[in-house]
């Protein structure tokens, strides 16, 4: 499942189709590791570029002043549409398999299409944090964070990719996992060099303290989340994009 050969665009469309609901008319290649996730954090930028238009528009009439608590909510479910729920539906699948007793169990009830108790209540608190704490950032001055958070989010799942091993033979993690290429490096590079450079230019403590927490927190958190299956899983990578958001966000909240 390897090819020297480089995709750039390719990989790229594969990388905003998966994470994003852009139609780029792309499959993945049959039985070939593509470099698709080198290309998450800027699909991340993206993502969070267009949260920040948004919230712009809310501020035109100042509603982001006025009613904070609604705006927040109006841009964490933008945030989840346009990335299909994805993140979302991995985050539910890994905390309905989190307590089985055995791995293999694990595996098959994040596999099951359904959801359960523990699915639906992490996915409520983490909807209650993410809006409570851009209640707090959507004022002006600290919007910002929405252009950064969904860059380090995305980040989680390529550090996923990069470094983990796949649980599964199978499926989007095992297509996806594997040390990155030199072409893979260079998106993911400059994505982030940009940011922690517009967080250094800004030479406020939090936009500096955020690029560190940021890349402490993609690479921790789907590394413990694959020790329970064995594993790097789509839904790991998934589930991993949700929480490493949640955290920034309250991370940045209480900050302020």
């Amino acid at each position: 499942m390897s090819s020297t050969r480089p995709h750039p665009l390719r990989d790229l469309a594969l990388a905003l189709s998966t994470l994003t609901v852009l139609p780029m008319g792309v499959t993945w290649p049959e039985g070939e590791r593509t470099d698709a996730p080198g290309y998450y954090p800027l699909v991340g930028l993206l993502v969070g570029a267009f949260a920040y238009a948004v919230l712009m528009l809310f501020a035109v009439p100042g509603w982001n002043v006025r009613a904070p608590l609604v705006v927040a909510a109006c841009i964490v479910a933008l945030l989840a549409l346009s990335t299909r729920m994805l993140h979302w539906d991995g985050l539910g699948d890994v905390a309905d398999a989190f307590g089985a007793h055995d791995r293999t169990r694990r595996l098959e009830i994040m596999g099951d299409s359904s959801i359960g108790a523990f699915g639906v209540t992490a996915i409520a608190l983490c909807v209650v944090i993410q809006t409570a704490s851009l209640a707090q950032l959507v004022a002006p001055g600290r919007a910002w964070a929405l252009v950064a958070v969904p860059v380090f989010s995305r980040l989680a799942a390529t550090f996923a990719a990069w470094f983990g091993k796949p649980a599964r033979t199978t499926g989007l993690g095992a297509s996806v996992i594997g040390a990155p290429r030199p072409g893979a490096l260079v998106p993911a590079a400059l994505t982030l060099a940009l940011v922690a450079a517009l967080n250094v230019l800004a030479w406020s403590v939090p936009e500096v303290v955020l690029t560190v927490v940021g890349v402490v927190a993609a690479l921790v958190v789907p590394h413990l989340l694959a020790l329970r299956f064995g594993g790097v899983t789509g839904d790991v990578m998934g589930a991993s994009v949700v929480v490493v958001e949640t955290v920034l966000f309250a991370f940045l909240a209480l900050w302020l």
